[in-house]
């Protein structure tokens, strides 16, 4: 049996930074990836960290600063059951009357712990990522940030025509 990749590169990182467009606002932004598609290049995600902007404490309210990363554009964010999502991370903030729990933080996809190269969150055969942030009940602007730790690899052609097809028709 043929392997379906092989890395061809170290460890690198990929990195952004968004800002809502608004309060609450789902914001979205492409991040190039310059591959070689002519030689069916890829890359595979080992990790993906981030940090973001607290969410507002407000009496009474559930805040949330939401960010994903994902192989394809959206309009919303998505849940764990989809296949083009890379990583997710929800930071919340729960508001009494007048106590608050929080900030707790959710990682639906990856973690925060230390990578290694073996490690697989996903295989991006296009040449972007998208990264989108959204606040809940904030009321203020929220920024987030993220850093993607991925190599470089060199795919079959079977395993680099069904990834694009897959990233292509969602």
């Amino acid at each position: 049996m043929s392997k379906a990749y092989t890395i061809t590169s170290d460890p690198f990182y990929v990195n952004g930074s968004l800002t809502e467009s608004g309060a609450d606002t789902y914001t979205q932004e492409e991040i190039s990836l310059p591959l070689d598609s002519l030689n069916r290049e890829g890359v595979i995600v080992h990790a993906v960290y981030f940090t973001s902007s607290e969410p507002t404490a407000v009496a009474g309210l559930q805040t949330a600063v939401t960010l994903q990363l994902t192989t394809t554009s959206k309009t919303a964010l998505v849940g764990a059951n989809d296949a083009n999502l890379l990583a997710k991370r929800e930071s919340i903030i729960t508001g009494g009357v007048a106590e608050f729990s929080g900030p707790h933080i959710h990682d639906f996809v990856g973690d925060s712990a230390p990578y290694q190269v073996s490690d697989n969150l996903g295989i991006v055969a296009t040449d972007n990522v998208f990264f989108a942030i959204k606040g809940n009940n904030n009321g203020t602007v929220k920024n987030g940030q993220f850093r993607m730790v991925c190599s470089r690899i060199r795919m079959s052609a079977d395993a680099y025509a069904s990834l694009v097809t897959n990233e292509l028709s969602n």
